[in-house]
């Protein structure tokens, strides 16, 4: 691409283009800025909105599959514009593009939250309780039937449709906002940046995503101790603890927190100018590895992608790469996975470890960090460490998908539950696995609020009023059941405690240890990957490519991968919330067949992206340019090499 001479590579905002801040004109500075974004986005974005997925479940009573789609919206939005801006953006001023980008996302996160605002509060099951707040009883009595369904309960599920819709409004407006920076915010780092240094800079980028995912889980997750209406009445004598089956966190704070911060944030990048000084040197050091089909001399004509004409072309000359094919494709299975597992795996750890969701969104916090954080940055160092040109780079992400699929049977791991009356055991006093029985029949219980007991031998009744309990007493701060027809007939005798005896076991820890693996290898491939896709392609395309690419990825990998884990995982669930015979989120699941569904899942689908990279590397047809030529450097620069990467440390 040719340079205009007369353009301005000044650093600021119309006028505002002072001698001290050109200190920030450079790809150091925007690399950090970058950084930020990517902190704030993977906030928001990857961290918080997966951890309060299943706060979104009970409060607007979704299933896991209809959550999915609320993660995976943010993708809808983006699919047109990906290739409309991978291809005219590559020639258009990039930084503008991606500024404007990040303040459609501040405006998406203001949608999202919307429903907590004009919505009603709350409303729950508790038992024995009779306090004017927003809740109903849980213990057997004649009265509880069906016809205490009115017309407000339909009202209410008509507003859950439009909070709903707005939900993926605002997911869709933040997946609009992150495709510039997504797409030609890589690429203006790979032109502006020492060929050798792509890779390390854009693991820097890719890991203050991971990091800013991993403080959004903490932070959700710690939210999630805050009750949801904190802000709608005084919630002192609150009878929910965090604990709870039916508690719902305040999910709505995380998202209001990354509204002024992205609006901060596009300030620094309007700023950058079109090139940054000194692009036309770096061009001219650079050495190609584009896959070898003469795609490079067509690209390069002055001419060449400033119009729709030349879309079609440009778009047969990528698919004809099939090295550019089957990166994509591996890259599609990897996001697959991260896209489903990342949505669910604070859900899936409160189920199989007995935790709550706030503690679940606190150690993924604490496990993203290292894992994919350091898993990032040692894929990109390695490249760099080992000067890995472009089949040596595959080669590498074939060896960390391999041992990341070798760590698969990790999800087959779990705490035992307590057994269950009704569902996984027959109840006491009669034959039969079904939550409602002869002991409970007259009782009118359904399965619209959950609120374990455990009786003294440690089996679990899904509620007071499925135990058949009449009355409920508070002692010590110990709620405890009485005269309860399915588990014994004694009268006046305390039969059941509050609570669903389940504990932690030493599973817990060693999951965390195998978990932490299976982020660092598998996000050590990312920086590499994206490296590798701009090798095989030609300088003028790597924007364009990168679309593709990240089109592809979304289209089938983190649109479908939420809904295809939460199809999962609702096929796993044993007991429905069943509202005035309206489904709603799932209570208990099958933790056996869980856990074996995900891990078959997790390993054909590395499987097949070890097969698509080991493909990618067989086709791979080099220039012989690439192969024979040499840049040369002056001796100095030969010494600083090694360096390289303290360096770029000590000056970021």
């Amino acid at each position: 691409m040719v340079a205009n001479q007369n353009e301005d590579r000044r650093y600021g905002c119309g006028p505002i283009k002072f001698s001290c801040i050109q200190r920030l004109n450079s790809i150091r500075w925007h690399v950090f800025w970058q950084c930020i974004f990517n902190f704030f986005g993977g906030f928001i974005v990857s961290g918080v909105v997966n951890v309060i997925i299943p706060a979104l479940e009970k409060r607007y009573e979704l299933s896991s599959s209809k959550s999915a789609i609320i993660v995976s919206a943010n993708d809808f939005g983006a699919f047109v514009l990906l290739i409309f801006i991978g291809y005219f953006g590559e020639r258009r001023h990039k930084p503008k593009l991606m500024g404007s980008g990040i303040l459609l996302m501040a405006f998406g996160c203001l949608v999202f939250s919307l429903p907590q605002f004009i919505g009603e509060k709350y409303a729950y099951t508790i038992s024995g309780m009779n306090i004017s707040h927003n809740w109903s009883d849980n213990l057997c009595s004649t009265r509880n039937t069906t016809s205490s369904c009115s017309s407000d309960v339909d009202d209410i599920k008509e507003y859950f449709k439009a909070y709903y819709a707005l939900f993926i409004v605002g997911q869709m407006l933040l997946g609009i906002g992150a495709v510039p920076m997504f797409t030609i915010g890589l690429s203006y780092i790979d032109e502006n940046c020492k060929q050798k240094l792509t890779s390390f800079y854009i693991g820097l980028t890719f890991c203050s995503n991971a990091v800013g995912v991993a403080i959004g889980y903490i932070v959700g997750g710690n939210v999630l101790n805050v009750f949801v209406d904190v802000d709608k009445f005084d919630i002192a004598n609150l009878p929910l603890t965090s604990s709870d089956p039916q508690w719902v966190g305040a999910w709505w704070i995380g998202i209001i927190i990354a509204v002024p911060a992205f609006i901060l944030v596009s300030f620094p990048i309007l700023g950058y100018p079109r090139r940054l000084p000194g692009y036309k040197e770096l061009q001219k050091q650079r050495q190609s590895e584009a896959y070898d089909n003469d795609a490079e001399q067509i690209t390069a004509q002055a001419s060449f992608g400033k119009n729709w004409k030349d879309f079609p072309r440009s778009f047969q000359l990528l698919i004809k790469n099939p090295t550019y094919v089957f990166l994509c494709l591996s890259s599609v299975c990897e996001t697959l996975l991260i896209g489903g597992t990342a949505t669910f795996v604070s859900k899936i750890i409160q189920e199989f470890f007995n935790v709550d969701l706030a503690t679940a969104g606190i150690i993924i916090g604490a496990l993203t960090i290292p894992g994919s954080g350091g898993g990032m940055i040692f894929g990109g160092y390695m490249v760099k460490r080992l000067n890995l040109k472009l089949r040596g780079i595959i080669y590498f992400c074939c060896i960390s998908i391999g041992l990341a699929a070798l760590l698969g049977p990790s999800f087959l791991a779990s705490c035992p539950s307590q057994p269950l009356a009704g569902v996984s055991t027959n109840y006491k006093v009669e034959v039969g696995t079904t939550l409602i029985a002869g002991c409970n029949n007259e009782c009118g219980c359904t399965t619209a609020g959950f609120e374990p007991i455990c009786d003294e031998n440690k089996l679990v009744y899904f509620s007071p009023c499925h135990a058949g309990c009449k009355e409920a007493i508070i002692a010590n701060g110990t709620k405890s059941y009485m005269n309860c027809d399915c588990i014994s007939p004694a009268q006046n005798t305390v039969l059941a405690v509050s609570g669903s005896c389940s504990e932690k076991c030493n599973w817990f820890y060693v999951f965390c240890v195998l978990f932490f693996l299976i982020m660092w290898f598998t996000f050590s491939t990312m920086s590499p990957i994206v490296t590798a896709i701009f090798r095989c392609v030609p300088n003028d395309q790597r924007s364009f490519a990168i679309g593709l690419q990240v089109l592809l990825v979304r289209l089938l990998g983190t649109t479908p991968g939420p809904i295809f884990v939460g199809a999962i995982i609702d096929s796993s669930c044993d007991v429905w919330q069943n509202t005035c015979g309206e489904q709603g989120s799932c209570w208990i699941y099958n933790k056996s067949d869980l856990g074996l569904r995900i891990m078959v899942w997790w390993i054909c689908l590395k499987v097949l992206g070890f097969i698509f990279l080991f493909l990618a590397a067989k086709f791979y047809k080099p220039r012989k340019e690439s192969t024979e030529i040499k840049v040369s450097q002056p001796e100095s620069d030969k010494v600083k090499n090694k360096f390289d990467i303290e360096e770029e440390f000590t000056k970021l």
